[in-house]
């Protein structure tokens, strides 16, 4: 039988303040011990609770002085034992009121539990945040990726933004920054035709304008670049370990790995070159991978498996569980947590499609026997 999250709380509320009844005591023992989901609801209030130092304030409370008090006020014929337990609950309600004063209750109000995958991936599709523009003058534009046409007039330049992409007219030589959030895409158009498609949880610094002899952009995350040809005007891409610099070309960078860069090309030619000073030339079909402990590797690539994020897939294969969490986490667009030691040596072998959580969290319970649910905008794994 499972329980709403209130009844969870109020019960360790009380049991935390000292003032659970026995009655409630045998309840508690014997939920823990039968349902999973009270049990893992409780430890996760254990855990918050730890976290915010709960005990410490309600142990400032002085319950029992603050019952006296209330029996003083009472006639004698209206002290029976039952009466005192109700104060004792009014008591712990209070010290839940002086929690939600102190500011700690922020962690757990109105904290539901959802179970059921498509109210889960409703909730998640609902809590995406915007495609922001961070403009040079300190001024963030919040940019359309739907359907909505949106055109934005600033002092030297016209946006227009819609369907997932921006253009723009400008000459402005300023440096931009496109951010892009967890479980979105997005493609702009450079001042030189150069497009760009940006994955889930990836930044762009661009100038509106080119100026000088190299077009220069810096990139971290993932993102496609299609460059607009121009012999006298190398384009080079900047990411915290290496830089791309090429002049008519397809190619991908991906710098989602903490000291990792991986630059597939898919036509032209690059070279690729490494902060210390180490350079790599690359053929179509051929990935470029820079690991500063191992330096420069190249190897083939399949263009599906490394492309297809553009058309709303990921490919996965043999790939661990955690390390599917971390990827899901970020192509859905949600915080997710999980027990690493429990998915210890277990791998899966799939396809993620973008916007549908609820496939992804039904292939997990069929494939790998996984249990989920969702509460403080966070997706747990089991």
């Amino acid at each position: 039988m499972s329980h709403n999250y209130e009844l969870v709380f109020r019960l360790f509320m009380e049991k935390l303040s000292g003032n659970l009844s026995p009655e409630d005591e045998e309840f508690v023992e014997k939920q823990l011990a039968e349902d999973a989901l009270f049990r893992e609801t409780w430890e996760e209030l254990e855990i918050e609770s730890k976290a915010l130092h709960t005990d410490a304030f309600i142990e400032k409370i002085n319950v029992q002085e603050d019952l006296l008090e209330l029996k003083q006020k009472l006639k004698p014929q209206e002290q029976p034992r039952h009466r005192l337990l109700f104060y004792k609950r009014i008591l712990a309600a209070a010290a839940v009121l002086l929690l939600m004063v102190s500011g700690a209750y922020f962690f757990f109000i109105k904290k539901s539990i959802l179970v059921n995958k498509d109210e889960i991936a409703a909730t998640v599709n609902s809590n995406k945040q915007s495609v922001n523009l961070l403009l040079s003058n300190g001024k963030t534009l919040q940019l359309s990726n739907d359907s909505t046409t949106k055109i934005i007039q600033l002092d030297n330049s016209v946006l227009n933004s819609g369907n997932g992409s921006l253009q723009y007219n400008s000459y402005d030589t300023t440096q931009n920054t496109l951010q892009v959030p967890a479980g979105e895409t997005y493609k702009i158009l450079l001042s030189d035709g150069t497009e760009v498609w940006l994955n889930s949880l990836t930044s762009l610094r661009f100038p509106f304008r080119f100026n000088g002899h190299n077009r220069e952009v810096h990139i971290e995350g993932e993102a496609y670049f299609k460059v607009k040809k121009d012999a006298t005007h190398p384009f080079v891409v900047h990411t915290s370990l290496t830089q791309v610099q090429v002049l008519g070309t397809s190619f991908n960078v991906n710098t989602y790995q903490p000291q990792n860069v991986k630059t597939s090309l898919v036509e032209g030619k690059v070279v690729t070159k490494s902060n210390d000073g180490k350079t790599m030339d690359l053929m179509p079909g051929y990935a470029a991978e820079y690991q500063t402990s191992k330096g420069f590797t190249a190897d083939v690539f399949e263009a599906d498996d490394v492309l297809s994020w553009m058309n709303g897939v990921y490919y996965f294969h043999n790939l661990s569980i955690p390390d599917l969490a971390k990827i899901a986490g970020r192509f859905y667009g949600v915080e997710i947590e999980m027990d690493n030691n429990n998915f210890a040596g277990r791998s899966v072998t799939g396809v993620l499609h973008k916007n549908k959580i609820a496939d992804f969290l039904t292939d997990l319970e069929t494939t790998a026997h996984v249990k989920y649910h969702y509460a403080g905008n966070v997706l747990y794994l089991q």
